[in-house]
């Protein structure tokens, strides 16, 4: 057996090994988490439209009076992490971004937030993991895209987008060749990487804790404290967002009202804005 392949299988079953440590906390997050999105959206699946989308709205408003009712404090929650273009997130003074997300689910891509956050140095966009156990490469994809962007933001999000399902039914991309070439092109040693993957778990595995009870869906934005389920917004429409949660965090009624159509309209699968 060659030295690099030798290398590959040591801290792939590394990573296999620390993977299994968050497994139960895992599938209990993904047993609550479909049943809040269930519940928050099943009405979409009726016959009566209109009724339907009340009933969601509702259920939105609800939700965002829950958000607008505790402060929000990212510079403590979220220390230590770094922004999308790597800049480090502690004394940040610009706007914080939360972009929740799951390697496995076909809307969470990583393109329209990088070009969100070239297009706006005062914001500081942080990407926080929900995997699920729907399908078993998850987890291992989080660990293995926070581990890479410890040697490469670069090589990290050009891991992130090759393993991102490109199809409508979502079907999950195998990661093994993709990480082998980030390290190949980064030259990342492997047992540099392996250390790398036991030093980034408690991170992964805090946004698992942090996701529970609020992250019901991927997507999910938090702009200033308010959470925007299944809103993938492009690039040019994140700014617009943010503003509208600015205005209804201040007390904008007719923001808070704005910011529930977004939503509504995330969740039933509408144009945004």
């Amino acid at each position: 057996m060659s030295t690099k392949i030798y290398y590959f299988c040591y801290f792939y079953n590394h990573l296999q090994e620390i993977t299994m440590n968050a497994q139960l906390r895992l599938s209990q997050l993904a047993a609550f988490s479909l049943y809040c999105l269930l519940t928050l959206a099943s009405a979409a699946h009726a016959g009566t439209p209109a009724s339907d989308r009340v009933a969601v709205e509702a259920g939105v408003k609800t939700e965002i009076a829950k958000d607008l009712s505790q402060p929000y404090t990212p510079l403590e929650t979220l220390s230590g992490r770094t922004c999308l273009d790597g800049r480090p997130l502690d004394g940040f003074e610009g706007d914080i971004l939360e972009y929740w997300s799951n390697l496995e689910c076909p809307y969470c891509g990583i393109q329209e937030p990088l070009q969100a956050q070239r297009d706006n140095p005062g914001l500081c966009i942080v990407v926080r993991h929900i995997p699920s156990d729907e399908y078993g490469e998850s987890l291992k994809k989080a660990l293995a895209y926070e581990a890479l962007r410890g040697f490469s933001a670069n090589a990290a999000h050009r891991f992130w987008d090759a393993v991102l399902p490109k199809t409508s039914l979502g079907i999950p991309v195998p990661y093994e060749a993709a990480l082998q070439t980030a390290l190949q092109e980064a030259a990342i040693a492997p047992e540099a990487f392996a250390d790398a993957l036991q030093a980034i778990a408690p991170l992964v595995s805090a946004d698992i804790v942090a996701a529970q009870s609020r992250i019901t869906s991927t997507p999910t934005w938090i702009l200033d404290g308010i959470r925007f389920p299944a809103c993938d917004f492009t690039a040019a429409e994140l700014p617009t967002a943010l503003e509208l949660a600015r205005q209804a965090r201040a007390g904008d009624t007719d923001a808070q009202e704005r910011v529930a159509g977004i939503i509504t309209r995330g969740l039933l699968d509408e144009t945004l804005l």
